[in-house]
């Protein structure tokens, strides 16, 4: 580390812009420049089955009518309105770009916009917490890598989209550190609400993970005796924030509920940090208790393991010394706090089903309100990011600090890390390229001539049953002819909602009265258990890809 009164160091703001481009370098090196293509939009169709929600989602919400709360689609399980929260279809940039809609051509995607943004912010954030700790800035733009290209952020990206914005996990850190370096106590109130509002326009993980972060940051306040007031100012800016901004969304809008099942499913395994999981291949990659928990997965990379290898054989060799405060630019509460803020993210993530590689260690049972909480928040594995961002900090930062007295052997060290942690995904970000960069022409089962001229003047899709197995398809066949449908798979089900329709739908059919303008849809199966049921209607039927489909003569 060098002595900041010797060494020259480039503003802020140019160190987040350097290191802003170098996360823009690494998202085309990966990715391709393709999927930046606004109209190139067949890798979003012909790819993981949540990715086609998210992309359905957008082109019938920019469709639909404006509602109020402004978040609500009306087309996919019409007559039932969902929120856009609830296709994962980043909130914030669909209302942005609806409000442009007419302006734009009818194939238009902005999900590699917002991929190749979201790196471009994590590298900038990246140094700046780097740039905390650490007074060499070639350090801190190396180091920046780290976080750009961290696991969960290639695990996630176009496939819970969203959820890749880990950004806003290092911008929240960023704030808790320099918190005593901003001076005006309105913009620490404003910036705790600005991440509030962003939590819920772009994924609602994000708040509880934020959260903890801001949870950290009161407890220091309170620990320095700082204004008694701001904490709670601040805590309350963010839930402001963050609830107005679910209220216009539509979150608390409609049948649905926001507790999910399957809690203890979808937690993080205690081998987390560890285990490759699909992205690293130079370590084994280690079983999990169940497949549901990649939602908890938080491997580090073999590059920053090696960094707590070479500081463990540096305090081996140099002994255990006490590191003074002004190392890290902080006093011993941030210490403290730093551990509870890793070890509460952990617990969270773990909990209830605490297990290493398939074995159940212990279920802890949960009080039922807790359950219920926990419950809205039910893939909880997800929240041991801020342990494995904080974990990834002290790697670089110690290594950094054990070698401060030579800094070019720092340098040297971070830079043969983050070689070897790109080599370590370097297949996982292979994959990537040759998937995104290839070509993927998009088809449905409804783009034969039979089925188009069958479906020609139609208003809705009326699915005969629950299941999802067509209507992502047919979304985007109707979102082209504009043709709403009854069903379509939400984050969060609406089952009972959908099945009521059906019942109504049937009740008409019993009479013989059939919708006019209405394509209606059933599985082969389910018309072979009655089929003289529907050959009596005044139908037109047709066979099409496992399915019937009929309308009115």
């Amino acid at each position: 580390m060098f002595d900041t009164k010797t060494h020259k160091r480039i503003p802020a703001g140019l160190l987040f812009c350097i290191c802003a481009l170098i996360g823009a370098i690494c998202f085309i090196g990966i990715y391709g420049v393709n999927i930046l293509d606004f109209t190139n939009t067949g890798w979003l169709f012909d790819n993981d089955h949540d990715l086609r929600q998210h992309y359905i989602g957008w082109c019938h919400f920019r469709t639909d009518r404006w509602h109020f709360p402004i978040g609500l689609i009306d087309s996919l399980s019409y007559p039932n309105s969902m929120s856009v929260i609830y296709t994962d279809s980043i909130p914030l940039f669909a209302v942005i770009f609806k409000i442009i809609s007419p302006y734009l051509p009818q194939t238009f995607q902005y999900f590699g916009l917002f991929g190749i943004i979201s790196f471009m912010l994590m590298g900038g954030f990246a140094s700046l917490l780097l740039r905390r700790f650490i007074d060499d800035d070639l350090v801190c733009a190396a180091g920046s890598v780290f976080y750009v290209v961290s696991a969960p952020v290639i695990q996630r990206m176009y496939y819970h989209t969203a959820l890749s914005a880990q950004w806003l996990i290092i911008a929240a850190l960023v704030l808790w550190v320099y918190n005593s370096r901003i001076v005006s106590d309105f913009w620490r109130i404003t910036y705790w609400g600005i991440l509030g509002f962003l939590c819920v326009g772009i994924h609602s993980y994000f708040l509880p993970m934020i959260g903890m972060i801001l949870l950290a940051l009161v407890i220091t306040q309170y620990a320095e005796k700082e204004n008694r007031l701001l904490p709670l100012l601040e805590i309350a800016a963010f839930c402001v924030c963050g609830l107005a901004n679910l209220f216009v969304l539509g979150g608390f809008y409609g049948a649905t509920s926001p507790v999910g099942p399957g809690l203890g499913t979808f937690g993080s395994n205690l081998n987390t940090f560890i285990n490759p999981w699909e992205i690293g291949k130079l370590l084994p990659e280690l079983p999990l208790q169940n497949l549901f928990q990649y939602e908890g997965m938080a491997y580090l990379g073999a590059g920053i393991l090696l960094l707590y290898v070479v500081v463990a054989i540096g305090i081996v060799f140099r002994g255990i010394r006490k590191i003074p405060e002004e190392a890290f630019h902080s006093s011993k509460i941030y210490g403290r706090v730093t551990i509870g803020l890793v070890a509460a993210s952990f617990a969270v993530a773990v909990i209830p089903n605490i297990s290493f590689n398939e074995i159940t260690i212990l279920w802890v049972p949960l009080p039922g309100k807790i359950e219920e909480l926990m419950g809205i928040f039910r893939s909880n594995g997800r929240l041991v990011w801020p342990a494995m961002y904080v974990l990834m900090t002290a790697a670089v930062s110690f290594a950094a600090y054990t070698f401060r007295r030579f800094g070019f052997v720092a340098r040297i060290l971070i830079v043969c890390a983050l070689i070897l942690q790109i080599a370590d995904m370097s297949d996982a970000f292979r994959e990537r390229f040759e998937l995104y960069t290839a070509e993927h022409p998009i088809e449905t089962m409804w783009d034969g001539e039979e089925a188009q001229a069958f479906t020609e003047g139609a208003a809705d899709f009326i699915f005969l049953y629950t299941d999802n197995d067509v209507t992502m398809q047919t979304a985007y066949y109707g979102y082209l002819h504009n043709i709403r449908q009854n069903n379509f798979y939400f984050a969060r089900d609406i089952d009972n909602k959908v099945r009521e329709g059906i019942d109504l739908y049937y009740s008409e059919l019993d009479k013989g009265n059939i919708r006019q303008s209405a394509i209606y849809v059933l599985r082969d199966e389910d018309y072979d258990k009655d089929p003289s049921y529907y050959e009596n209607l005044d139908a037109e039927m047709m066979k099409l890809n496992g399915h019937v489909i009929f309308k009115a003569k």
